[in-house]
């Protein structure tokens, strides 16, 4: 199974699309490429409250089924990619942010500061209710936050890369220890817009990474992903 683990698919809950119209058109494009896709919109702790963001989620997610019911479609999971915030642990509820049927969380590191032993404190607090983090892009961090992404890696957290990083030589030689290291459990498009380019890079993913790595990594994505609810 092909499993796009990063994705911004719902219509109007975030920027990554702008209607319903644009999202069927992702539909379209993932449809091509990928057997199942997770629907991650970002979830801001300082800016959202967590039941207004869990029902219009819900909406977004009802109405989009209602209208790719009869196009080429991947299987679609919900879930949310949270932004870490101190004391994030602390927010009532913050298990319905995980990936809808399973314990699994796709956390967003703040990329602005240092990041703090409180934020990794909280994460650390996180994987002690029993929950399964899986760091989202790390490719994004591994210049200026390569300490804090080894910390967390060696707590149980897991690594999630975006295709686009996997494509430029240089790039892609950085993301190797942790590709080797079996730390990378997911690979995703972090899809925004109706984006050719980054279902293009997606689909080469294989050819780049080679069958073998592919393979593994799409196994343990299932893994995070057993027990998930379909849309």
């Amino acid at each position: 199974m092909i499993v796009d683990f990063h994705s911004h698919i719902l219509p109007r809950v975030d920027h990554g699309s702008k209607s319903m119209e644009q999202s069927i058109s992702q539909i379209r494009l993932i449809g091509k490429a990928t057997d199942r896709i997770v629907a991650t919109s970002h979830f801001y702790p300082h800016v959202h409250n967590l039941n207004d963001f869990i029902l219009r989620v819900d909406a977004a997610a009802e109405a989009l089924k209602g209208q790719i019911a009869d196009i080429e479609a991947p299987e679609i999971c919900i879930g949310a990619e949270v932004l870490l915030c101190e004391f994030l642990d602390r927010l009532d509820g913050v298990e319905r942010l995980c990936i809808r049927g399973t314990r699994c969380m796709l956390l967003e590191m703040p990329n602005v500061g240092a990041w703090s032993d409180r934020l990794i404190s909280t994460a650390e607090t996180l994987m002690d209710k029993g929950i399964t983090i899986v760091l989202a892009h790390i490719d994004r961090y591994i210049r200026d936050y390569e300490d804090g992404i080894d910390n967390l890696l060696s707590m149980g957290a897991k690594a999630q890369i975006n295709a686009s990083s996997l494509m430029p030589f240089f790039s892609r030689r950085r993301l190797v220890p942790y590709l080797d290291s079996g730390a990378v459990h997911a690979l995703g498009s972090d899809l925004h817009g109706a984006d050719a380019d980054a279902y293009r890079d997606f689909a080469a993913l294989e050819g780049k990474i080679g069958s073998e790595l592919y393979s593994e990594i799409m196994k343990k994505s299932e893994r995070l992903l057993e027990g998930a609810e379909l849309l």
